[in-house]
């Protein structure tokens, strides 16, 4: 969905955000992050960032800042957690009616979360609002990055059906604002057989099944990759992206969606695990529902 043209006045609604920050190991560059979120135009803003137990100087940058900023709140693990479980206590642990993802390595520009509660107002039937994105390679390169394939898409099963075929630049919505219960409803991140990986996109895909996303087309968000960024270390192998899909049957499952509906989209999306050699019991189930 492209971004709307607001009927109702933004004032009217002021809900109280919440920019969640999973960090660890960031002291080189969080402190770029923090003062994008400080600058916000949005003045109902709560800032939680989970330190998962650094161990360089990460915890000490947070902590000036929250004596800075009274609308911070930090939680300190005693355990590393890793970025999945990290995030989804601080989902759990958010007091705003919405939230949105303020990873170390990402900077939102200072109109970022008045534009997108802006777009959800529009659209009470939305779950997310994400911007364009502006991606600083590793070797330098500055792209765009633009997702727009769920725009003007109404319907949970033609959403269901881009997010399954993971198009282009899938993840940035995972930058997006969106809704408490919408998080809720999905039940957080959830891990695959190979634990974290990719596991942004079963949570979008899980989101997409219970509404729309708005698309703002704008540049609010930059991302600056480094060497350490957890996407950079995944190996992408067969393995790997065999669970992922089958990660993706499970949040199909997971979902609210009539039984037919989740039988379309999980036969889309193992036919693109097995080809046409699908297991002979889901053949028999697909005939049977007449696809």
């Amino acid at each position: 969905m492209s971004e709307p043209t607001p009927t109702t006045d933004a004032a009217s609604w002021r809900p109280l955000v919440t920019a969640l920050v999973p960090t660890y190991n960031g002291a080189a560059f969080i402190q770029r992050t923090l003062d994008s979120l400080a600058a916000q135009t949005w003045p109902n803003l709560e800032i939680l960032i989970g330190d998962d137990r650094s161990t360089d100087a990460t915890l000490e940058v947070v902590r000036r800042f929250a004596e800075q900023h009274p609308n911070t709140r930090i939680v300190e693990r005693e355990a590393n957690l890793g970025w999945l479980r990290n995030s989804n206590d601080l989902m759990g642990r958010a007091a705003g009616e919405l939230q949105f993802f303020a990873f170390h390595d990402d900077v939102v520009a200072p109109t970022y979360v008045e534009r997108l509660v802006a777009a959800l107002d529009a659209h009470e039937d939305a779950v997310l609002a994400f911007t364009d994105m502006q991606v600083h390679e590793l070797d330098g390169r500055i792209e765009l990055h633009v997702f727009d394939e769920l725009d003007g898409l109404r319907s949970p099963v033609e959403r269901g059906r881009v997010m399954v075929r993971r198009p282009g630049f899938w993840w940035v919505p995972n930058r997006g604002l969106f809704r408490t219960t919408a998080f809720r409803a999905v039940g957080g991140i959830h891990p695959n057989e190979q634990g974290e990986y990719s596991a942004d996109w079963t949570w979008l895909l899980g989101l997409s099944l219970i509404g729309e996303f708005v698309r703002v087309p704008e540049v609010l968000c930059t991302k600056y990759y480094k060497a350490g960024s957890l996407s950079k270390t995944w190996p992408h192998d067969v393995d790997q992206v065999a669970a992922l899909r089958r990660s993706g049957v499970a949040e199909i499952r997971r979902s609210s969606l009539p039984a037919v509906q989740k039988a379309v989209l999980a036969g889309y999306l193992m036919r693109r695990i097995y080809g046409r050699r699908l297991p002979r019991g889901v053949k028999r189930v697909f005939r049977r529902l007449g696809l």
